[in-house]
């Protein structure tokens, strides 16, 4: 193992870094290579000078530590060592050096001796660019736009929502239960995918199931499979259902609230021992599977309300994460509004600006509807504006017919029974959207409901 050269980074210059070592001045270009040595132990053999000017740490401070070590102590968010000797492979993912806050591209590979043991794993390390082919730098894990790999991109600026990813991207690496909770629109799908991007079963599925988007008599038999013949109606094939279909990998469970009183019995013993019966069958089957769920609900209420289970409740929440309203991070509000306006502009091919003023009347909005609101006003903004400036009036002027639609979605003139007044209203929200939205694929993720609930609704009021 060669020696590690020792290199002092000094300020850089953009596509380069320099630095000084045994008084010469060295520089490491975008080209270069850093590259990480550890035993089959994780221990660290020695790191190259390129690898210390393009994540700031020095070789003397890593030398003979072991990976766990300096996950525990903060030095990375995770280790890639550490997961190639988990998995016996080659893994690459993007690295947040939480030391200094550099960020990249790190791919560890396994040296194995002739018995078939890691003898060393070789880490080549690149700096982590964004969706622009930009160099991603900075002191935080998602510091305006960074694009993380099998995910997209996750913005962070506030405080809070920094937790919520670092909390997210440890919660990864175990197969624990993680029970997300939060406003309706804040992001818990996106925390849901890091959470299985961050872990061992990336390769696998993951699965998404909205519990509000099944009927409740339909609920085991989607969930859970059904064997051939089992009910009136039952394909003749049988049904694997969606837990079959999540096997290795992740089953996310949005709106757990919803799931039938009758039906979390059967959830309980899923994620309590892995287990589940299909409909018409009276043996268990073992399925392997990392459960995620979410709900904008407050459960601990629904428990004592009856209306939830206390030991499903409890077998949920072994790892908590909440995801505040956008209100109460206001930080996180402009660098999501230009990503969303930057990502229409580009998918519209259309040159506009946001201007200050329009910003700043984005900034003193109290987005009720959170992330997914903004995202929707930012596309509405792209495609219905005229001229290349959006200023604060257009903002103000939509989002003050926002409000008077909801009003009078919620003000029925005729006094009417609540399913009625349910159903009209549910039928102008969907009608809205769909002379809004170009597809009823865009107007289902506006809507907030999976596509073939909203078909399933487009027969029932339109055909």
């Amino acid at each position: 193992m060669h020696k590690t050269n020792l290199l002092k980074t000094n300020a850089s210059e953009p596509g380069k870094r320099t630095g000084n070592y045994q008084g010469r001045s060295l520089r490491v270009t975008d080209t270069e290579t850093g590259f990480y040595y550890t035993n089959g132990q994780a221990y660290t053999l020695g790191v190259n000078s390129a690898y210390e000017c393009l994540t700031g740490l020095h070789g003397h401070e890593l030398l003979g530590r072991n990976m766990n070590e300096l996950v525990d102590n903060r030095y990375f968010d995770r280790s890639v060592s550490l997961m190639v000797l988990e998995q016996g492979r080659t893994v690459t993912i993007p690295q947040h050096v939480l030391k200094t806050g550099q960020k990249v591209m790190v791919t560890g590979n396994p040296v194995f001796d002739e018995e078939g043991k890691i003898l060393l794993v070789v880490t080549t390390v690149k700096p982590l660019r964004n969706s622009k082919g930009k160099k991603v730098t900075g002191p935080t894990p998602a510091n305006h736009l960074v694009e993380l790999e099998g995910i997209g991109t996750v913005v962070a600026e506030s405080e809070a929502m920094k937790q919520v990813v670092n909390r997210a991207i440890r919660a990864a690496y175990s197969d624990a239960t993680v029970l997300i909770q939060g406003d309706s629109g804040v992001g818990k799908e996106v925390v849901a995918r890091i959470i299985h991007e961050y872990s061992p079963r990336k390769h696998k599925p993951f699965v998404v199931v909205n519990a509000a988007a099944i009927p409740g008599e339909l609920f085991e038999a989607e969930l859970f499979g059904y064997r051939p013949g089992s009910f009136t109606g039952a394909r003749r094939e049988g049904y694997p259902g969606l837990v079959k279909a999540a096997e290795g990998g992740t089953l996310f469970l949005d709106e757990i609230s919803e799931v039938p009183l009758s039906a979390q019995v059967k959830l309980l013993r899923l994620v309590q021992n892995k287990e589940l019966y299909p409909l018409g069958s009276g043996q268990p089957e073992r399925i392997d599977v990392r459960i995620v769920a979410a709900s904008n609900q407050d459960l601990v209420r629904m428990v004592r309300e009856g209306r939830f289970r206390q030991d499903l409740y409890y077998r949920l929440n072994v790892i908590p994460i909440y995801i505040p309203p956008l209100a109460s991070r206001r930080e996180d509000i402009i660098p999501l509004a230009s990503h969303f306006f930057n990502l229409y502009l580009d998918r519209y091919n259309i040159k506009k600006i946001l201007t200050p003023e329009a910003c700043q009347e984005l900034q003193s909005y109290r987005w009720p509807g959170n992330v997914r609101e903004l995202q929707n006003l930012m596309e509405r903004l792209v495609v219905l504006s005229t001229g290349v400036k959006i200023t604060a009036r257009m903002v103000a002027r939509e989002l003050e017919a926002q409000v008077e639609q909801s009003a009078t979605c919620f003000s029925p003139k005729t006094p009417e029974n609540l399913d009625k007044a349910l159903e009209k209203f549910e039928k102008d929200l969907i009608q809205h959207a769909l002379q809004v939205y170009s597809t009823q694929e865009e107007a289902s993720r506006a809507l907030g409901i999976h596509r073939s609930t909203l078909a399933r609704k487009i027969k029932k009021y339109f055909s």
